[in-house]
């Protein structure tokens, strides 16, 4: 399925900027209140391996001036694992591309302990649409105590790529492209639980609306993707901390 080129329009940045801070408000706000017996009851449901995956918002996808916000929730149970054992993982950007299929490429910019750069190149594709992005993103780890921490992720910048690979690779003019990911984020929560350690993960991106005409057949799909690349992601990361830390099975 093809589909015309697309422009970020000002106000559709800014509904971004605005989802985006509330959103954040509100996961800080769970990460850093809840208490050690929620922590375990949202543990005793996700044990066998299980990942729940949830709308982070409406049923996941939220009009937005002349665009589309995408928020999705998921969580997981890495068992046996220490939160030492999984942040190690998750500050591992040089294994990204043997973890998650999404990321072809990642380079570590600059790393203060606290705040990470890094740039990632990335393909997406579903529903007969794909596009090859390189993703430029900040990463802020807190560590809240001995058993809770947190890490809020926002893209600085996505250009799109045309022809990745070949002598006539370029970068597309960011937010003039195909309108697939404009913006993005992530927060991860991380909480010690009796069975291992609890991972919860929201991410946010904004895209182009759906085509005019299209939107019965897109739509469906586009909510479909959503909800698998946050429990691919999650079960891709769960069992990356598994095998390095020689829990799994």
């Amino acid at each position: 399925m093809t589909v015309g080129a697309a422009e970020l329009p000002d106000a559709a940045a800014r509904a971004f900027d605005t989802y985006f801070e509330n959103a954040r408000s509100a996961f800080v706000a769970t990460a850093t209140t809840q208490d050690e017996a929620s922590a375990a009851r949202e543990a005793a449901l996700l044990r066998s391996g299980k990942t729940i995956v949830e709308p982070g918002s409406g049923d996941g996808i939220v009009e937005a001036p002349s665009s589309l916000i995408h928020h999705w929730r998921g969580r997981t149970l890495v068992p046996g694992a220490t939160l030492d054992q999984v942040l190690t993982a998750s500050r591992d950007y040089a294994s990204y591309p043997n973890i998650y299929r999404l990321i072809q490429r990642a380079t570590v910019l600059s790393d203060d302990g606290a705040t990470v750069r890094i740039q990632l190149r990335m393909r997406a594709s579903g529903g007969g649409l794909s596009a090859t992005f390189d993703v430029w993103s900040r990463a802020q780890y807190i560590q809240i105590d001995r058993r809770r921490a947190y890490v809020v992720s926002r893209s600085e910048s996505i250009r799109e790529v045309t022809d990745a690979g070949q002598p006539s690779e370029r970068l597309l003019p960011e937010g003039q492209d195909s309108g697939y990911l404009w913006r993005a984020a992530a927060f991860t929560r991380n909480v010690v639980v009796e069975q291992g350690v609890l991972v919860e993960m929201e991410t946010l991106g904004l895209s182009r609306p759906l085509p005019r005409g299209l939107g019965w057949i897109i739509e469906p799909i586009a909510r479909r993707i959503g909800r698998r690349s946050v429990e691919q992601s999650l079960e891709e990361f769960r069992q990356a901390v598994l095998q390095r830390s020689k829990l799994a099975p």
